[in-house]
This record gives structure tokens, C-alpha cells and sequence, in this order.
């Protein structure tokens, strides 16, 4: 299974007034994750556009769990991978580890969204390829 995993040096500006990581950070540092983890598999967002005429890969639902506080100056680490795949979507899934700790589980669901044929101002869910798939294994 691929993962991707990168480290992020706890800014001021990340914290809350309580010196702990303000939480949208956390979701933010999971979609880039993601997006590294897609790049790293060879299928950065540019080229499945290109490829399969995706909109990208929206997210639908998104949930975090706060296990332990990250501060000012921390060095901490996202794990991501992708730990389901389903006919139209897929779940990626991210631990944030802090000194060795884990400090945060999180998971996004992402819809493989191409326009919708009778009105380009929605997106339509589309069965996700098996070679996109197979880019993720090993």
C-alpha cells in the first residue's frame, strides 16, 4: 500500500491563542497530503484531468479525531493512503504522529467527479478506474 508522509514545522500562525494547533490546519495539511500521496502514485490532480477528464477529486466528507495537542515549534508528521476504494469514491485516511505520539486520525471521502453530460454546472459521480487504482498497490 502507498503512503506518503510529510513533515511540517509547527508555525505561530498554525496555533490557536492557546498555543495548540488551530484545527482547520489539520484538514488543510490532509488535502496536501493527499495531494502528494496522488503525485507520488504518478496521478497528480493536472494529469488525471488531462487523462480521465476529472474535475480533481472533490471531497464529500471529512472527519478528524483530536488524540493529543500540537504547539508552536513541534515537528509533526501526516501519514496518508488510500485505505478504501469504492465503484465512485475513496477514502483516504491520515495519522498525524507528534514526537512518536499519535495526535490526530483523520479521514476524507473523495468523489471521482466528472461534469454531469446534461448540465456542466453539476458534477456527476463516475466509476473510478482500475488503473488508477493499481497506481496504489505495493
Amino acid at each position: 500500500m502507498l503512503k506518503n508522509t510529510l513533515s511540517i514545522n509547527v508555525a505561530w500562525g498554525h496555533c490557536d491563542p492557546a498555543n495548540i494547533v488551530f484545527y482547520p490546519n489539520y484538514f488543510i495539511w490532509f488535502d496536501q497530503s493527499s495531494h502528494l500521496l496522488f503525485d507520488k502514485a504518478g496521478a497528480n490532480m493536472s494529469s488525471l484531468m488531462k487523462e480521465f477528464g476529472v474535475v480533481g477529486l472533490p471531497i464529500v466528507d471529512a472527519h478528524s479525531e483530536f488524540l493529543a495537542p500540537s504547539s508552536y515549534g513541534d515537528m509533526i508528521e501526516v501519514t496518508s493512503w488510500v485505505s478504501e476504494w469504492r465503484d465512485k469514491t475513496l477514502i483516504t485516511s491520515h495519522e498525524i504522529h507528534n514526537n512518536g505520539r499519535l495526535a490526530v486520525k483523520g479521514t476524507e471521502v473523495r468523489i471521482w467527479a466528472k461534469p454531469h453530460p446534461e448540465d456542466p454546472n453539476r458534477l456527476q459521480g463516475q466509476s473510478i478506474p482500475d488503473s488508477l487504482r493499481s497506481r496504489f498497490e505495493g
